[in-house]
């Protein structure tokens, strides 16, 4: 049987990534490269879907809030994944807005365009529901977390993920950002923040967060980590594998 050959692994979104040369040839002329900036809301909740994002360097945040205005994260991605899969599986409300956490760059498709696409192309529709599948695992776990597990290994478990999608150990967010995504005061990720710097693992100054043992993170993450990460790679370990080098 004849390898089909993988679209380019410099696209650096992993899904597009991973598609046969031949769908990405086909997708490609839809496909928009923006800048997102620092805050974006690239939808809110009542909102029609119009695009589907594909970031590179960039990191969205899916928010609840209540009421009263408190938020929490109920999933992110960055280039592992994609963001508006509402666009192809329905009226799912699994968030209230989705926030651009992490400025950089994404592909952009218009709502239209993935609708005819998803129809048409069968391994397009296949990598968007393999990873449908991960991104309703994830959210199911961060319920567990955020209810079971203590603000230090949130906040592990956000700093690894952050590694993992930015490739980088320099992280610059802010305390108060980080209570928002994690739906917890400020005061608690400060104390937190102070844990971790005492044990080694990180190093803050104001604004910025510099991962100094990664290992160490993963020791005192607590299990959603490696639960999330083992999903998506028994999902679509065998498409991505050979692009995330």
């Amino acid at each position: 049987m004849p390898k089909v050959e993988k679209a380019s692994s410099k696209i650096q979104n992993l899904l597009l990534a991973a598609l046969p040369k031949s769908v990405f040839d086909t997708i490609e002329p839809s496909l928009k490269l923006v800048d997102l900036k620092l805050d974006e809301v690239l939808w809110e909740m009542d909102e029609q879907r119009k695009h589907i994002y594909f970031p590179t360097s960039a990191m969205i945040c899916l928010l609840y809030e209540t009421e009263d205005g408190e938020s929490i994260e109920v999933g992110m991605t960055g280039r592992l994944g994609m963001v508006g899969i509402v666009t192809f599986i329905g009226d799912a409300r699994m968030a209230k807005r989705a926030v651009v956490m992490n400025p950089g760059q994404a592909y952009v498709m218009k709502a239209k365009d993935v609708e005819k696409f998803f129809e048409e192309i069968p391994d397009f529709q296949g990598i968007c529901m393999l990873y449908t599948q991960t991104l309703l695992a994830q959210i199911s776990q961060n319920v567990i977390c955020n209810r079971l597990h203590s603000i230090e290994q949130q906040l592990c478990r956000l700093l690894l993920i952050i590694n993992d999608n930015l490739q980088t150990t320099t992280i610059h967010m802010t305390h108060g950002r980080i209570s928002n995504i994690l739906g917890v005061r400020r005061e608690s990720v400060s104390a937190a923040a102070a844990q971790l710097q005492d044990e080694g693992l990180i190093k803050y100054t104001r604004g910025k967060i510099e991962l100094l043992d990664r290992k160490g993170l993963l020791v005192a993450a607590c299990e959603c980590y490696e639960v999330v990460k083992d999903q998506y790679e028994r999902i679509l370990g065998k498409y991505i594998s050979q692009h995330d080098s």
